[in-house]
């Protein structure tokens, strides 16, 4: 009995000496934490400070050390993201943004930060969410709402890019950018009228505006005036030579116009300013085709695939490449593919109906075919409308040409 006694309190005694082993390790371990949480602060806060001062490299070094004792700080991720938007390091401002809304994904300023980076890499698909949820920013509101616009005409969703723009135009009435995409979207959407109270207020508030050469070049070249359509792209990338999409319009005009050896410079200075144009890609591909350099081709159809895969034009050219090396049913898949994304334009039902009677598949084919008929009838009524309105005084829309 003794010995059971005597046992017993010296297993008494372990048990509380255990106990406040762990009590200490307790202590111990909490105040580590709270150590890791000030030291981490102590970065952060030097962090803020050297970008406020501009020494970008150095507060991203700092933010970077908080961040290892502190990883799960959305405000560090976010505002590392800001450092790398500032640098102009979009991937990497986004990987950033995309942890900080892990760690807080109801913050409308990290998904508007979030959507912004999108939308400046090119991705407007991706940033559409992130934009819709920015909208909440009180930082933001209007910001949020132009940039949905931007990306919904960019989707070609006119409705919604309206929608978008004329919540940010009350917010910046005089906005060219704004009014210049209404115009478009207006056109677009069969609304000729607020199309031309959009462009008279775009005139008359900002007569020397690249938009507004841009909105003329249009003009003459929908009218197939090319000459004086390259005069007012020309004036407009005078006036601004690194704003997107100037560099484009000129260089799709000679595209156009079969003047292949002048589009590629414009084309090329427009991947200079948005490395992610997809369209550029196409075009310089379709150029290479002509010019017999097939594999050149192949890597800029490609990459616009890469770029953005729902691109149609994208996927009809790369069907052109393999129809003109002989791979007859890859190219039926591109084809395919472009007739899916572009239901209502000729060239991908034309190139598909073609190439599947080469392969022997004459019924299929000439149902393409019929269709190709079918759009072209539809075409010539709504040119024969648009005359008629043009007579009237009354502004027709527009569209591009993908390339035959």
């Amino acid at each position: 009995m003794y010995h059971r006694l005597k046992n017993r309190g010296v297993a008494i005694r372990l048990a509380g000496g255990l106990r406040r082993a762990l009590v200490g390790l307790w202590v111990l371990l909490f105040a580590h934490c709270l150590l890791a949480q000030d030291t981490a602060q102590i970065h952060f806060q030097r962090a803020s400070k050297l970008a406020e001062q501009g020494h970008l490299n150095e507060a991203e070094q700092e933010y970077k050390l908080g961040l290892k004792l502190a990883p799960d700080s959305a405000d560090a991720y976010n505002n590392l993201g800001v450092i790398y938007y500032r640098k102009q390091d979009l991937e990497r401002a986004i990987v950033a943004y995309e942890k900080a809304y892990g760690l807080r994904p109801q913050d409308p300023e990290i998904r508007f930060n979030l959507g912004l980076a999108q939308f400046k890499a090119g991705n407007c698909k991706g940033a559409i969410p992130h934009l819709r949820a920015g909208v909440s920013s009180q930082n933001h509101f209007a910001d949020a709402h132009y940039l949905l616009g931007t990306c919904y005409a960019d989707a070609g969703d006119w409705q919604a890019a309206i929608e978008g723009l004329e919540t940010a135009r009350k917010y910046r009435p005089d906005s060219p950018e704004i009014l210049y995409l209404l115009v478009v979207a207006y056109r677009e959407t069969k609304q000729p009228e607020r199309a031309i109270q959009a462009g008279a207020r775009l005139f008359e508030r900002h007569p020397d505006s690249p938009y507004v050469h841009l909105l003329l070049g249009e003009a003459h070249d929908s009218a197939e005036d090319s000459r004086h359509a390259e005069e007012e792209f020309k004036q407009a990338l005078a006036a601004s030579p690194k704003t997107p999409l100037l560099n484009f319009a000129l260089g799709y005009l000679y595209w156009r116009w079969k003047r292949y050896d002048e589009a590629l410079e414009p084309l090329e200075k427009e991947l200079e300013i948005n490395p992610r144009c997809a369209t550029c890609r196409v075009y310089l591909g379709d150029i290479a085709l002509r010019k017999g350099k097939t594999n050149e081709a192949i890597e800029d159809v490609k990459e616009a695939l890469r770029l953005d895969p729902s691109l149609g034009e994208a996927h009809l050219a790369m069907g052109r490449i393999y129809a003109k090396l002989g791979r007859l049913e890859d190219a039926v898949s591109f084809f395919r593919d472009a007739v899916k994304i572009l239901p209502d334009q000729v060239e991908p039902h034309y190139w598909l109906g073609k190439t599947l009677v080469s392969l022997g598949q004459s019924e299929e084919g000439q149902k393409e075919l019929a269709r190709v008929n079918e759009i072209n009838t539809r075409r010539l009524a709504r040119d024969a409308e648009g005359l008629r309105r043009a007579s009237a005084g009354v502004a027709t829309p527009t569209s591009k040409t993908a390339p035959e």
